[in-house]
């Protein structure tokens, strides 16, 4: 699976399975990748868990834009490490796999 490009023109590649790594850090025991290589970001700084719990629990009005540039607006009721659920006012609640998400944003309040 191709990702997008990172320095020097070559594009990055997840490693399915073993292969030493931990999600961009190095083995037990292991130096750090060579200068100039760049790993993926990991999941290690639970920034994305906690934005997404914070909304939740505050039933904080959510806009989601898709990759293929829907709008999906709503209330986070759910989320796990691949989707969301949106309970949406104007139409059936929704899961969206996070793969399909472009970016999300809080709706600005309209006074």
């Amino acid at each position: 699976m191709q990702g997008p490009l990172h320095g020097g023109g070559k594009p990055w590649r997840r490693r399915e399975g073993g292969g030493g790594g931990g999600g961009g850090r190095p083995p037990h025991g292991g130096s750090p990748p060579p200068p100039g290589r760049r790993m993926p970001p990991s999941d290690s700084t639970g920034a994305e868990a906690s934005y997404l719990f914070k909304n939740k629990e505050g039933r904080t009005p959510m806009v989601l834009r898709l990759l293929d540039g829907e709008e999906v607006r709503g209330v986070i009721e759910y989320y796990d490490r691949d989707m969301i659920k949106i309970n949406r006012t104007d139409g059936p609640n929704v899961f969206i796999r996070k793969r399909h998400i472009r970016y999300m944003y809080e709706e600005p309040s309209r006074f």
